[in-house]
């Protein structure tokens, strides 16, 4: 509680001395859909099932009006509007990515509950996230965490980037630093080619190392995820695979298809 004030009473300040520097958007997303779903333990199953519907609110504060110096916040909330609460939760709300953060000319720092680096590697290759078959339901890392501390750099003029995060008191902890956990990526992306490479070390009990390569030819996209996970409790290790194949039809159409293993 005592975090969340600091950030009320930082937007309030802003807020009324950089009035004309200011900018924000509210945003946000109802997605729900009737499944048929099949499995060997559960059978055949349908339901209208919510999928990560959220609003939210994101902006920034220039400092000044001859600085590139920037506040940037944003505040990430899901609801249920099938069941009346956010999925797996008791409450109504589950917090997603919020954060505050400063961004300067070199990238920018940023703290609060975020999506992991490793996660955000991946970009849009999940052609069916926040669906029953998004790839978290197989593959280890798709991590939000809290207590994350972040730096991405600015994207070279190369399009290189990279994406630092120490992260404290993961599950498995027990240590109490800031560092229990990190994860980083190395990025490259131009307007033809987009690859990284990604590792979580320590994070939610877990070592794994992704690699991601997106390749988009005019109305078609082809992504590629391979990752290798170590249990650091048992030393048993996995892999697994992403495939996925899109393709734009007219305007709005989208053909998506996807194998995970």
């Amino acid at each position: 509680m005592a975090l969340r004030s600091i950030y009320v009473a930082v937007f309030i300040i802003f807020g009324i001395n950089n009035q004309l520097y200011a900018s924000h958007d509210w945003y946000g997303k109802v997605f729900v859909d009737y499944q048929s779903t099949s499995n060997d333990i559960n059978g055949n199953k349908t339901d209208v099932n919510n999928n990560a519907s959220r609003f939210g609110i994101k902006g920034s504060f220039l400092l000044s009006d001859n600085s590139k110096l920037k506040l940037v916040y944003q505040a990430e909330y899901q609801f249920d509007p099938v069941d009346g609460k956010a999925r797996g939760d008791d409450g109504t709300l589950k917090q997603r990515n919020t954060f505050i953060g400063i961004q300067t000319d070199l990238g920018m720092l940023f703290a609060g509950t975020h999506d992991s680096a490793f996660r955000k590697s991946q970009l849009k290759i999940d052609l069916f996230n926040d669906l029953a078959a998004d790839i978290k339901t197989i593959l280890r890392g798709e991590n939000r965490m809290n207590n994350l501390l972040g730096f991405t750099t600015r994207t070279s003029k190369k399009g290189i980037s990279v994406t630092f995060n120490a992260i404290k008191g993961s599950t498995e902890s027990v240590n109490n630093s800031a560092r229990d956990s990190t994860s980083v990526s190395l990025n490259y992306k131009t307007k033809s080619f987009y690859a990284a490479i990604s590792i979580d070390s320590k994070l939610e009990g877990y070592d794994s190392t992704r690699l991601t390569l997106q390749l988009p030819w005019d109305k078609t996209q082809l992504g590629i995820i391979y990752q290798d996970t170590e249990k650091l409790s048992t030393g048993i290790k996995e892999d697994g695979y992403v495939v996925s194949l899109s393709y734009k039809v007219r305007k709005k159409g989208l053909i998506k298809v996807q194998q995970v293993e």
